[in-house]
């Protein structure tokens, strides 16, 4: 089993790395379905729209509370921040949206590489405590074998960095398929319920 960490197959986890990884819960029976990336990618781009415009809110009230406070204390200082405000505000509405687009497009160019290593969107997923079902193939849990774990990094600005497992490289009864938990319907618990009954230990 080969194990890929942010891209780069390495022989082992440091120590670290592998204890906020698990342990892993178990489902008797975990149904899920593989998803198209466009839906996933509109509600991200929805859910980072609102964030922007929030965020923008309120350094906007920041900057105009502070120009009212100027004024009221120090008028003659607005000479100063009068175009500091301006040119932050002006700053906000022009590059917001423009790292916006950039970034939902990587995001968006970032699921569809994920999603063509997979099979179509709609392909269904079984697991229960005897047998996997993909693609409507039923195989014994003796004929699944795990190829590879691929390993991201949660990056944290605020804190210690997370990990988590993204996907699965599997054979099933010889044929090679991939699981991306970003883009199946369940696909924590159902990459969950595989590593822990193939007995994986990243430790």
């Amino acid at each position: 089993m080969r194990i890929i960490f942010d891209g780069r197959q390495v022989e082992s986890l440091e120590p670290k790395i592998a204890r906020h990884i698990g342990p892993w819960a178990d489902t008797d029976v975990v149904e899920g379905v593989i998803l198209a990336p466009e839906p996933i990618v509109a509600a991200e781009a929805r859910r980072s729209e609102t964030g922007l415009w929030v965020l923008c809110g309120i350094v906007a009230a920041i900057l105009i509370g502070a120009a009212i406070m100027t004024l009221r204390y120090e008028p003659g200082a607005m000479v100063v921040v009068g175009p500091i405000d301006l040119a932050i505000l002006v700053g906000m509405a022009l590059g917001g949206p423009a790292v916006f687009r950039r970034n939902l497009a990587r995001r968006r160019d970032q699921y569809a590489l994920r999603s063509a290593r997979m099979a179509p969107p709609g392909t269904a997923i079984r697991l229960d405590a005897t047998d996997v079902t993909f693609a409507g193939r039923t195989a014994a849990w003796r004929d699944v074998a795990i190829d590879a774990v691929e390993i991201v990094t949660d990056s944290n600005p605020d804190g210690d960095d997370g990990y988590h497992v993204e996907a699965l490289v599997l054979d099933i009864q010889g044929q090679p398929a991939v699981l991306d938990q970003g883009l199946i319907v369940n696909g924590g618990r159902i990459l969950d319920k595989i590593l822990l009954t193939k007995g994986v230990d990243l430790g």
